[in-house]
């Protein structure tokens, strides 16, 4: 019960044999190839934490709760001793309108995505325009990262609840394992407050890279062997997810690319 991080795998090494040098913001450089896609099922009761590395459920949910809830500020995140945005963070730790703030008040006007989202699965499920955008070049300059994944899409298939990904900027090696999680964790909620099963995602990434300072982890990550993935419990009336029987090789650690 693991295709999706063998399917991962295959990924990183279509992008180690076949794929284009580039300079980058971060001015560390990497490698990139274009258009790479990645699909799971949430309906098997598998969660994707990833087990080639060791991977922490702590990240994942910390961010959840701070994008569900708006918030533009790394507290959350330094009262859970998670540090993925203190680089980018100005010295008061504030990041400007991101994920978040365009979730639930896009544009600052107070527009809230996910309730119209929620609103529009309960009472017109087979509508075509169950869209969340994060993309918004009216406030890209205020952000101090635009967002990376930046488009959702949601399908309803019977009693099943799917979701399709765009990611403009896809950090294959750090990022997108915790993205993958992030997303399911999404789903999960998002079903569970219209009474719908999460079922599939497919995540397109359309700069799939490596950074040149993470190729020694990538190729470690390969030589490991993988386990099944843990199985979930998902309690839609507390929003509790519990995490059942994880089994990982040890974590791998690479610095960021800021």
């Amino acid at each position: 019960m693991n295709k999706l991080e063998n399917d991962y795998k295959k990924v990183l090494i279509e992008i180690l044999e076949n794929s284009v040098h580039r300079d980058d913001r971060t001015k560390i450089g990497c490698i990139s190839s274009f258009s790479k896609k990645l699909s799971w099922d949430l309906s098997n009761k598998y969660f994707p934490l990833f087990t080639g590395k060791r991977m922490f459920k702590k990240i994942f949910e910390t961010e959840y709760l701070w994008f569900i809830n708006g918030e533009t500020n790394i507290k959350r995140f330094q009262d859970a001793g998670v540090k993925i945005w203190d680089a980018w963070a100005d010295s008061q730790g504030n990041l400007g309108p991101v994920y978040g703030h365009q979730l639930i008040n896009y544009n600052s006007n107070g527009i809230n995505q996910l309730e119209i989202l929620i609103d529009g699965l309960v009472n017109n499920k087979d509508s075509r325009r169950h869209i969340i955008s994060l993309w918004n070049p009216i406030q890209l300059n205020d952000m101090a990262l635009p967002p990376c994944y930046h488009y959702f899409q949601f399908f309803v298939e019977n009693d099943k609840l799917n979701m399709f990904v765009v990611q403009r900027s896809a950090d294959m090696f750090l990022g997108v394992p915790y993205d993958i999680a992030l997303f399911s964790r999404l789903l999960l909620y998002i079903s569970g407050k219209v009474g719908l099963s999460a079922a599939k995602i497919d995540l397109n990434m359309v700069d799939a890279h490596i950074y040149d300072n993470q190729l020694e982890q990538v190729n470690e990550y390969l030589e490991n062997d993988l386990f099944d993935f843990p199985k979930y419990d998902y309690d839609k009336k507390d929003d509790k997810l519990t995490i059942i029987d994880y089994k990982c090789q040890n974590s791998i650690k690479a610095d960021v690319a800021v």
